[in-house]
């Protein structure tokens, strides 16, 4: 499973999700965390930060629920995806 996390300078959300993210797939081979800032950005356009990408599917924009996140990567890792 592949996570992207789009972020921009001086944005405390972006770094809050960062943080979290990386907590929650910590160890977890089967997940990669690509953090890429906005204004590097050339194959996904966004102009809201943070925004998660999951498997290049936009998932959500803003903060994350810890526990939501949680369900979510586990059902995805049970589908196989």
């Amino acid at each position: 499973m592949n996570l992207t996390l789009m972020v921009k300078d001086n944005c405390s959300a972006c770094a809050r999700v960062e943080r979290l993210l990386k907590k929650l797939i910590n160890g977890q081979k089967e997940i990669t965390l690509s953090v890429i800032n906005i204004k590097d950005a050339t194959t996904i356009t966004t102009q809201i930060c943070p925004a998660l990408f999951v498997n290049q599917e936009l998932y959500s924009y803003g903060d994350i629920e810890k526990e939501k996140f949680s369900a979510y990567l586990k059902k995805q890792y049970e589908q196989g995806d």
